[in-house]
């Protein structure tokens, strides 16, 4: 009898400290996102969110640790596009700022490799002047809206290679870029 109390005794001892193990073992995840845990750098980017840091969904937390970091690295000129398309955003209306969570979300689906290629464009495209850009945003402007239709369902539809491969260019595109940057045309 005595020998049964114990190990009863022994199972529920053993039992509990393994309750207590994995309570402080799913709290510890949560600790390394603790204030006191962040870096200095991400202290200071992250300052607004001290007093009611511990209130903050453990998720969240995470992902503004994540922007800290990333803030933390980027160069002058990153964060100067990064408050201005912040603005562009908080301007935005609620209709506008819908369409732009539906395209990320249509650029999250798409393959590894269209969203390689989309941005080697989306580079090319930022790396252009001013006017060479409004020059090819204008173009597209004038692009009769079936035709635009048609482009879209055509890259949504186009099977993705299973390496990286350039974009390919309209033929005489270059050409035309070329003439544009010598102002010939």
């Amino acid at each position: 009898m005595v020998k049964t109390v114990n190990n009863t005794i022994f199972r529920l001892s053993l039992m509990t400290m393994l309750l207590i193990i994995m309570i402080s073992y799913a709290r510890g995840d949560n600790a390394d996102l603790d204030w006191s845990q962040l870096s200095k750098a991400q202290q200071a980017v992250l300052k607004n969110f001290q007093p009611g840091w511990e209130d903050i969904p453990y998720e969240r937390r995470q992902r503004l640790v994540i922007g800290a970091t990333r803030w933390d690295e980027m160069t002058p000129e990153q964060r100067t596009r990064a408050k201005e398309r912040l603005q562009q955003w908080k301007a935005s209306s609620d209709e506008d700022k819908e369409k732009m969570r539906q395209r990320m979300h249509e650029f999250r689906q798409l393959p590894v490799e269209l969203k390689q290629a989309l941005r080697k464009k989306y580079r090319w495209f930022s790396e252009l002047s001013e006017t060479e850009q409004q020059q090819l945003r204008n173009r597209w402007q004038n692009v009769p809206a079936e035709k635009k239709q048609q482009i879209r369902e055509r890259m949504r539809s186009t099977p993705t290679p299973s390496a990286p491969t350039p974009m390919r260019q309209h033929p005489g595109s270059q050409n035309q870029l070329n003439q544009l940057r010598r102002g010939t045309q």
